[in-house]
């Protein structure tokens, strides 16, 4: 008789090795189940017998207690169990892509026990969702507990020594482009973003709320505390909206991001928009080899843009995304999973041992998580470019003729709207150097963001000067449109009136 678990862990970690056993084994722990006198013990094992025969094959029909049956239907696909080396993500991938095929079954007809058993499994491969997997929106629930009525929502994950960084962008979507978007805080704890820090937010305007990503996920306190960009992907998991735009607290945006999910194209289509880097060369192929033996291992080829448009795949460019605006649409199964996959890259043991040393930080995760599954993902086409000011030619003039090669520098990374016409959002927040206030507010009068096709033959040749500056030589640099001009302006004039109220409530410590 089970007075707790541990038998039963015990007994499935040792799993037979032919299905005639496995049938023995698992129909004695489901009788040995209906005697315990635990009702907790109860909850507990079944949840972890079911687990573990999702990734079965078995198609008897075991009575788990008495009146509840749970059957493993033979068109489930067969889950492998995660791999134990997490180093190995192609293998995970494969069972990513089938959790995805069943989320996908579920969707079309599930029953309570059915969606029991397929969170368990998802908790078995990503054990960071414990305790978590009720209060997050999953599109294969009939009744989710946490779903917000509005259709999408920001997420803005900000911390105590970012926060004014989050209330400019906060002020400058509600005042400068008019957003009444609900918005959510992401933070680890009060040691992250203190409690005055998130009155100060909350006081800016109405329609804000706070999500501490560690009651969140509290089997994950230790790979959120202190997690920096880590937290990310956790944030954009959890927020209540099935559409949202998880957003760096020092994203500045030119226009409106609010219709984004009804005008992108490709967001229409894939669920997904991601944003590039810049195409700036460095490092060796350490990167690129990396990620062809995981598709390897994944048992499928590079998907067309990878092969075909990629510019870090070929060998030409060091990063390929920005995160600082990820969109993403989680009613789609393939959405919410290749997420949950990225959020597990970002646990503290896989990020220490692998993804931060393979790549820089937390943005190569998302594309690759997809990436590896098969499925469906969508790049802003035009690498970024760049805002800022154009440099006085030897004449000590500004020049004139932008038809010509012209030098222009600035520490902020510019992407453009989906139709590659108007500067939609930079990355580097208000100031002209983000760490330090005192540099003043960022002069933009021109950008320059290269042709897709182009790009491909001929990469621009950047630079950098001292304090991060990046600059560049080319044609096809433009002034600033008169609507980004007005935006510009009316940015700086928030985040101007945000660092006096910061200023005169001391709360710049």
């Amino acid at each position: 008789m089970f007075t707790t678990g541990i038998e039963l862990i015990k007994l499935v970690s040792q799993n037979p090795p032919n299905e005639s056993q496995r049938v023995a084994k698992y129909s004695l722990l489901a009788a040995k189940l209906t005697r315990s006198s635990s009702t907790s013990t109860r909850a507990f094992s079944t949840v972890l017998l079911a687990s573990h025969l999702a990734t079965t094959r078995l198609k008897d029909e075991l009575m788990l207690e008495p009146g509840v049956r749970m059957v493993v239907q033979e068109s489930r696909p067969d889950i492998p169990e995660p791999p134990s080396n997490i180093t190995h993500w192609g293998e995970r991938a494969i069972a990513v892509r089938q959790l995805a095929q069943w989320a996908d079954m579920l969707m079309k007809n599930s029953t309570s026990e059915e969606v029991s058993l397929f969170e368990a499994t998802l908790m078995n491969h990503f054990p960071y969702l414990a305790g978590a997997i009720s209060s997050i929106y999953r599109p294969w629930s009939t009744a989710p507990d946490h779903v917000s009525d509005h259709d999408h929502g920001f997420v803005i994950c900000a911390g105590s020594g970012n926060f004014h960084l989050a209330a400019h962008l906060i002020r400058s979507l509600r005042r400068v482009h008019g957003s009444r978007t609900l918005i959510e805080v992401a933070y680890a704890g009060n040691a992250d973003l203190k409690p005055k820090h998130r009155k100060f937010l909350a006081d800016l305007d109405s329609d804000i709320e706070f999500m501490d990503v560690l009651k969140r996920f509290p089997a994950a306190r230790w790979d959120l505390e202190k997690s920096g960009w880590a937290m990310k992907p956790f944030a954009l998991l959890a927020s209540a909206h099935p559409r949202a735009i998880l957003m760096d607290a020092d994203a500045v945006f030119l226009r409106s991001p609010d219709a984004i999910f009804e005008e992108h194209p490709a967001l229409i289509e894939t669920g997904t928009l991601f944003f590039h880097d810049r195409a700036a060369t460095g490092g060796d192929d350490d990167r690129r080899n990396w990620v062809k033996d995981q598709i390897a291992a994944a048992g499928i080829e590079p998907s067309h843009y990878l092969a075909n448009e990629s510019l870090f795949y070929a060998g030409a460019t060091w990063y390929e995304q920005d995160s600082g605006v990820v969109a993403m649409d989680r009613t789609r199964p393939h959405v919410i999973l290749g997420l949950m996959f990225t959020t597990w890259m970002n646990t503290r043991e896989v990020r220490d041992e692998v993804t931060y040393k393979v790549f820089y930080g937390d943005k190569e995760s998302f594309w690759v998580a997809m990436e590896l599954t098969g499925f469906d993902y969508a790049f802003q086409p035009w690498y970024a470019g760049t805002m800022g000011t154009l440099s006085d030619g030897e004449d000590g003039k500004q020049p004139e003729n932008l038809d010509e090669a012209v030098e222009i520098c600035g520490t902020h990374m510019l992407h453009l709207d989906y139709k590659g016409e108007t500067p939609f959002w930079v990355n580097g927040g208000i100031y002209e150097h983000k760490g330090k206030k005192t540099s003043g507010y960022a002069r933009m009068t021109h950008y320059w963001v290269g042709n897709t096709a182009e790009i491909r033959l001929t990469q621009p040749n950047w630079y950098w000067h001292e304090g991060n500056v990046a600059c560049l030589k080319e044609t096809g640099v433009k002034a600033l449109p008169e609507s980004t001009l007005i935006a510009v302006q009316g940015n700086n004039e928030e985040a101007l009136e945000v660092d006096e109220m910061i200023k005169k409530g001391g709360l710049g410590d």
